[in-house]
């Protein structure tokens, strides 16, 4: 005779729409040591924000061993046209398309095909000639801004660990963040990839490469390094590199055509709406954003990270090798900080952020987890050491850390057991 705790998992494995869920199963959370009464406390606890009218809706996943335990949808998909989130809603997930283009490119990296240490110029010749801007003064306090050559142009390197020198528009204004904004150098709708690096390489660079940290579109220079490398559209290397192999269907730049009924959408009075006018997924863009650019599912986006906790490796087929993996995954900035860096007891590795001390961390986890998200809302965290990956997708830019670190408070409270050594 099945428990009634294994048989209303069961049900909810059922229930589950099936395009979503169809290559996973839903285990009990026993059978990975996580409490099944405390992990139901998710959906109650989103549900009562829908309801508050604090989000339109979510998508939450969590994962132990591998396994999926809880993937569950509640609220609305576009609450004006009162279409309900399903497991397999489309959301946009902004900053997360930077993990998969990092991996795109350590895969080119492993074939030879892209040199991390490189100058960015080797790929991308158009900015060969970056300059950064220094401000001087003369005796008698006049300020005058000089443009002069860096110690060393930007490398591949700085690109993954946001040390180029690049920015974005919407950190809080100076005058190279208002040139990107006039310029539309963050856009994706407005030039091509081609244009779009003839302007950027008439400004100067926020700083000499290699000496801070700003987080920046320096993954979407990464992006058309990859085109450059393959000779293709980025949407066709990562399909080829990344999403073909992991079986990631639902992710992708562009939503359109049946696929627009599942767009998940925010509320029509959320305070940030150019947001989602900067990254309106419904529009075909002109030059892909390997930065910010993409759209997927819970279910899609937890197979590059299980990918990842698996050293490189998912259902048999490997992207990356194990030593790969612990190289991108390790602390590359030291305690270098800056704008967009999230401190805390978080470094950065060549995907985000990673955990590198317990001083200070304002949600539990351990010595080597990752997390990061996108501005449109979603958020994810992967933690090695306990096998567990967490996963929420809403369309809410201003309520995104609360969610991932309320998501974190209730999944590392229900693990059981000793945990992982």
């Amino acid at each position: 005779m099945i428990s009634t705790r294994v048989g209303l998992w069961l049900v909810l494995a059922l229930l589950a729409p099936a395009p979503s869920l169809a290559r996973d199963a839903i285990a009990p959370p026993a059978s990975v040591q996580i409490d099944a009464k405390k992990l139901a406390g998710i959906p109650e606890w989103l549900k009562g924000d829908v309801e508050r009218g604090r989000i339109p809706g979510a998508v939450v996943l969590v994962a132990r061993d591998g396994k999926l335990v809880m993937v569950e949808a509640v609220g609305w998909a576009d609450k004006d046209r009162k279409v309900k989130m399903t497991t397999d809603s489309i959301h946009p997930i902004a900053s997360s398309t930077k993990l998969i283009t990092t991996i795109a490119a350590l895969r080119l990296f492993e074939a030879n095909k892209i040199r991390v240490m490189a100058p960015i110029a080797t790929y991308l010749p158009e900015l060969k000639d970056l300059r950064v801007a220094v401000e001087r003064r003369d005796a008698t306090g006049n300020a005058t801004t000089e443009l002069v050559a860096p110690a060393r142009q930007p490398t591949v390197h700085d690109l993954m660990t946001h040390r180029a020198g690049f920015t974005y528009f919407f950190f809080p204004k100076n005058p190279l963040r208002d040139r990107y904004r006039e310029l539309g150098i963050d856009r994706v709708e407005n030039m091509t990839a081609d244009e779009m690096l003839q302007k950027l390489a008439t400004l100067p660079l926020a700083f000499p490469p290699g000496t801070q940290f700003e987080y920046s579109i320096a993954t979407d220079l990464l992006g058309h390094i990859i085109e450059r490398v393959t000779g293709k559209p980025l949407d066709v290397a990562l399909d080829e590199l990344v999403l073909t192999p992991l079986k990631m269907k639902d992710t992708r730049f562009q939503v359109k055509g049946a696929d627009l009924a599942r767009l998940a959408r925010p509320l029509s009075t959320d305070p940030d709406p150019w947001v989602f006018e900067w990254l309106d997924l419904t529009r075909e863009p002109k030059r892909f954003s390997g930065g910010a650019g993409m759209a997927s599912t819970v279910t899609d986006y937890f197979r590059p990270l299980q990918m990842l906790m698996n050293g490189g490796e998912l259902d048999g087929v490997r992207l990356l090798s194990p030593a790969t993996v612990r190289w991108a995954m390790a602390d590359q900035v030291g305690g270098m900080r800056g704008a967009g860096h999230p401190g805390d007891g978080y470094s950065w590795n060549l995907f985000n952020p990673v955990r590198v001390s317990d001083v200070g961390t304002v949600f539990p986890g351990s010595t080597g987890d990752i997390f990061w998200g996108g501005i449109t809302g979603p958020r994810y965290f992967m933690d090695s050491k306990e096998r567990l990956i967490g996963i929420i997708f809403i369309q809410a830019p201003s309520q995104r850390a609360a969610y991932h670190a309320e998501l974190r408070a209730i999944v590392y409270g229900a693990l059981a057991g000793k945990g992982r050594p």
